[in-house]
């Protein structure tokens, strides 16, 4: 072999071996770079191709963040980098301040499981990935307070989180809890501190009662406490019998709260559940829910105020002041023929005409001891108050407290008149408060004798037997007038159930006779009866099985 031969095997040899040297420590040296200019940071594999490397089952740990990756790609200028599945924890509590300096590479990165701590808060995300801009993800869940939330993004340089949909299971806020709350497409501004949603429901239990709540248009504000609604629903047996709708509710929150609506201002005190307000009497009127300002309420013009307060603790209270009076022109005109909702036998409503001129209207002054008797047995403070009892409205609310459901509603006369009048049979707080504004716009434009004759005309005395006349034919063939007045006492005794009497006899005669006899002892009504006394009272002439429950009429 010649001397040149010999040179270029060598060569060739030495090549080969340089080679396979080169392609063996590779890794190595790959590894030592990678380590070298990220510190915390490791691989098992990688792979090169045409546009870059890729690291498999990344792991880094840089304090405050650490975390396991699936992979990792990078082009081989390492400023485009793509980072595919994995887990992520991070505390913020740890982070140092950053400098400041922005990185130069465009880190990408997709199916990402992520959990973030700060103080007691712990946010675990899922499916988390980059968007132009920002950050977002398909699920995140909170555990304190308990919040799940869907699909959501977090905008880089807007600095705000927004989300398709979230939930809180359960909280307690100054002793109401509040249930099974979502949103809808919220929106959480960072910088301002603020969110919005476009809808929100939720179940708010509060002394043991259940309601069911939701809004449209929320807003709040944490620096100021103020959450804000366009429009709110809220559905409660006690208040209706259907959801009822209240227009630009603004709630600020502190020691007392306050929430206004429709123009009116309620104070709250937590701790006691004090709610209390002042107001006039068209600001109330105007702040009722729109299901609630029926014909006539909904054009009825007023003056005066009305403050009130209601007590929850330490032991049920409530105070109530009022001198509404009523523009009559924007009352109905009772002292012509007009139409009313009167019921069926079955409950179905009907129009029914009376008034003054009509077929069986009967006049005040030719109706017997009628008057007399539905005064002493159904309002005997009737010709003194200006259509409400305070102490009547309080006991109720007791009760209905103590019962745990609306059973009571303290009606006087001329609140009874307006329900037959314009309102419904439901038995709520809704209608009590319908009844409270129209009885005094009815004291304010009619006499008491006027009210008195209308309610004898219009109210029920006995199954679909409305009016004083149709009552005095229906149970004894009389006219009002004729009647002797134990059948005028027994006819008002049937006001409180009308539909549900049994016919009179003389058993139930003879216990009006007595009821009489007593009344008549107390200097409570003439002496016109002189039959003998004994303890039955009004409660014995009608067995019902609900004695409590508020009157049919």
């Amino acid at each position: 072999m010649s001397l040149r031969k010999k040179l270029l095997l060598l060569a060739f040899g030495m090549f080969a071996f340089a080679t396979v040297g080169l392609v063996s420590s590779y890794k190595k040296i790959l590894r030592w770079q990678v380590e070298k200019r990220i510190p915390g940071i490791g691989f098992d594999d990688f792979t090169i191709g045409a546009e870059g490397i890729t690291l498999s089952r990344v792991t880094f740990d840089k304090g405050w963040i650490r975390g396991e990756l699936t992979s990792v790609s990078a082009d081989f200028e390492g400023k485009n980098v793509l980072v595919e599945g994995g887990a992520v924890v991070a505390n913020l509590d740890e982070k140092h301040e950053s400098s400041g300096e922005k990185s130069e590479r465009n880190i990408r990165f997709q199916d990402l499981s992520v959990q973030v701590s700060h103080g007691k808060h712990s946010l675990n995300l899922e499916g988390v990935r980059s968007s132009e801009g920002g950050v977002c993800f398909f699920k995140a869940k909170m555990e304190d307070p308990p919040v799940t939330a869907s699909e959501g993004c977090y905008d880089r340089d807007k600095k705000s989180i927004r989300l398709k949909e979230a939930s809180l299971k359960e909280m307690i806020l100054d002793g109401v809890k509040i249930e099974d709350l979502s949103a809808r497409k919220i929106v959480i501004d960072l910088m301002s501190e603020s969110a919005q949603a476009n809808f929100i429901k939720t179940q708010v239990i509060f002394e043991n009662q259940k309601c069911q709540i939701s809004a449209s248009g929320a807003h709040a504000t944490r620096d100021s406490g103020v959450v804000s609604f366009d429009s709110t629903q809220v559905q409660h047996p006690w208040i209706a019998s259907h959801p009822v709708s209240f227009k630009d509710v603004i709630i600020r929150t502190g020691e007392t709260w306050s929430v206004s609506m429709g123009g009116s201002d309620v104070q709250i005190e937590p701790k006691t559940l004090k709610i209390s307000g002042k107001e006039s009497c068209d600001t109330w009127i105007d702040s009722l829910p729109r299901e609630l300002r029926t014909p006539p309420l909904d054009s009825l013009r007023t003056s005066g105020e009305v403050s009130f307060s209601i007590v929850f603790r330490p032991h049920p209270k409530l105070s109530l002041t009022s001198n509404c009076k009523a523009k009559c022109s924007s009352l109905p005109d009772l002292r012509k023929p007009f139409e009313y909702d009167a019921y069926g036998p079955k409950g179905e409503n009907f129009k029914r005409k009376t008034g003054r001129g009509t077929k069986e209207w009967v006049p005040l002054g030719s109706m017997g001891d009628i008057p007399l008797a539905a005064n002493t047995m159904e309002d005997p403070g009737f010709y003194h108050h200006r259509g409400f009892i305070l102490q009547a409205f309080s006991n109720s609310f007791l009760d209905n407290m103590k019962q745990g459901k609306f059973v009571r509603g303290g009606s006087t006369i001329t609140m009874q008149l307006a329900k037959n009048l314009w309102l419904t049979r439901e038995k709520t707080i809704g209608r009590k408060a319908q009844e409270f504004f129209l009885a005094q716009a009815l004291e304010s434009c009619y006499t008491k004798d006027e009210i008195m004759e209308l309610y004898l005309n219009v109210v029920e005395f006995g199954p679909n037997r409305y009016g004083a006349a149709s009552g005095s034919q229906h149970w004894f063939k009389k006219h009002p007038g004729d009647l002797t007045p134990t059948e005028a006492f027994w006819l008002a005794s049937i006001l409180p159930r009308p539909s549900k009497v049994p016919p009179p006899n003389e058993q139930s005669l003879s216990r009006i006779d007595a009821l009489m006899k007593r009344l008549a002892s107390d200097g409570k009504i003439p002496d016109f009866s002189l039959f003998e006394l004994d303890d039955e009272s009004i409660d014995d002439i009608i067995e019902t099985s609900e004695p409590q429950e508020e009157k049919e009429n």
